[in-house]
């Protein structure tokens, strides 16, 4: 039943939303009526970089992706659909040098899941800038706190190249990349980039050695992970715009073990890769329709070392797809509509070599959305109020991991705040739940979020 009512509340949405613009005369500034994929790379590839944020660290028998933990709820990913910003403002962002955002959601009763982004980036002079990021997310799966050091030229042709790096307090953590590509007007860029992970790790355990006393456990790579990645995005003609993402980690091998006793440990084969791609079609001047799909896949191989137990001999492959569509619409001067409809699908395949007993072949797959009505000028009161619904089921495997219960929620999130022209804006929620969430007697009330933007 709350499946059928969500799918007719969005379709619904959708049609209005098409229908709009037809029908409302006003005229509006749709610059900004876009979305993009670019949040969602950067977010996957920090999934790599910051390998020491997951909950279950670095060298989690959970695997590079850890997206099974122990706290997760069943309401969990219906949290985290109401407290990011929306598709138009994410993509605002992305386009903007220099600005601080913060988003924040009630994710059980004594915890705020967390987003804190900052970029500021400063001119020096005959083409060339430095960036300082800092990407802050604390979640049940991650609590990352990194910092990133960019230096790039561009030239007046378009072109750009530059050197980024990672910046953390544990030395062998540190990445290094470099990119080359070309920007060009009408948002039309093309770029790639190749890196080093753990640029400093084998220096530093290996050639400098760490005492044991900092760090009982220490790395080898007898395989240092190097990184490609590549990206696009590109007008086909006035009304269709293209986005592509791409990355790989290159297999890679580490041997960790104990300094105080060597043979205690295990080595470990790793892959990682990912690909992303958007199509956006403008049918209407006020009105934008497309397409999205999304692919995560990592791969751990582990053997232990001759003093390890057998359940560190497994190899583990984990992958996380997701497709949809979406409709974004200026309704009117003031009216803005946003609505996106989206399939999830994470298998999850562990094959344990010599304890039978610990294999896994498990699945579970997601129907989610989020119908979003936004009202408010460039100045002044703002307010959004927006329908959104997560329905879920375990398809086999259930009981092998620690996924909470396959239940289906849906909410109601009305939303109040202001903004001060295009530097800042502020707005906070009240989320109203319409599944009833048997036994919690919660009432009506399902949390409440808040975040803002500024701009400089």
């Amino acid at each position: 039943m709350i499946r059928r009512l969500g799918l007719r509340a969005l379709g619904t949405a959708v049609l209005l939303a098409y229908l709009g613009p037809q029908t409302l005369g006003a005229q509006s500034d749709t610059a900004s009526l876009h979305a993009t994929l670019r949040g969602w790379q950067e977010e996957t590839w920090l999934q790599l970089l910051d390998r020491g944020g997951a909950i279950g660290g670095r060298l989690s028998r959970n695997g590079m992706l850890q997206r099974f933990q122990p706290l997760i709820d069943d309401e969990y990913y219906i949290d985290l659909i109401s407290g990011p910003f929306g598709l138009t403002e994410d993509y605002v962002w992305q386009r903007r040098p220099n600005g601080a955002r913060f988003w924040g959601a009630s994710v059980d009763h004594l915890e705020l899941v967390t987003a804190f982004d900052i970029k500021a980036q400063v001119p020096l002079g005959t083409g060339w800038a430095a960036t300082v990021r800092f990407n802050k997310y604390h979640s049940h799966e991650v609590k990352r706190d990194l910092v990133r050091l960019e230096f790039d030229r561009t030239w007046t042709s378009g072109a750009f190249w530059g050197m980024h790096g990672t910046l953390d307090a544990i030395k062998p953590d540190i990445d290094l990349e470099t990119r080359a590509g070309y920007r060009g007007p009408d948002g039309r860029e093309v770029g790639a980039a190749l890196g080093v992970l753990d640029v400093f790790s084998d220096v530093i355990y290996q050639m400098l050695v760490v005492w044991e006393g900092y760090a009982d456990t220490a790395l080898d790579y007898e395989r240092q992970p190097l990184t490609a990645r590549t990206w696009a995005e590109w007008p086909l003609g006035p009304r269709v715009r293209v986005e592509a993402h791409g990355g790989v980690m290159t297999p890679a091998t580490v041997r960790a073990y104990r300094q105080v006793a060597p043979d205690t440990g295990f080595r470990q084969a790793e892959r990682f890769g990912y690909a992303a791609g958007l199509l956006e079609w403008r049918p209407l001047d006020r009105l934008r329709v497309g397409g999205f799909g999304t692919l995560v896949r990592a791969r751990t191989d582990r053997t232990p070392l001759p003093q390890s137990p057998p359940d560190d001999d497994f190899d583990l492959t984990e992958r996380t797809t997701r497709y949809g569509a979406f409709a974004l619409a200026q309704l009117a001067e003031r009216w803005r509509f946003e609505g996106w409809l989206a399939g999830t699908f994470r298998p999850e395949l562990r094959d344990q070599r010599l304890v039978d007993s610990l294999d896994v072949d498990f699945e579970d797959r997601w129907l989610s959305g989020e119908a979003r009505l936004h009202y408010g000028g460039q100045s002044g009161f703002r307010s959004d109020a927006s329908f959104q619904f997560v329905n879920r089921e375990i398809v086999r495997g259930a009981g092998q991991l620690s996924a909470p219960d396959p239940l289906d929620h849906s909410r109601l999130r009305l939303e109040v705040g202001w903004a001060f022209g295009d530097r800042a804006a502020f707005r906070a929620g009240y989320r109203i739940d319409v599944d009833g969430d048997p036994g919690q007697g919660k009432g009506h009330f399902d949390g409440a979020e808040g975040r803002f933007v500024i701009f400089w």
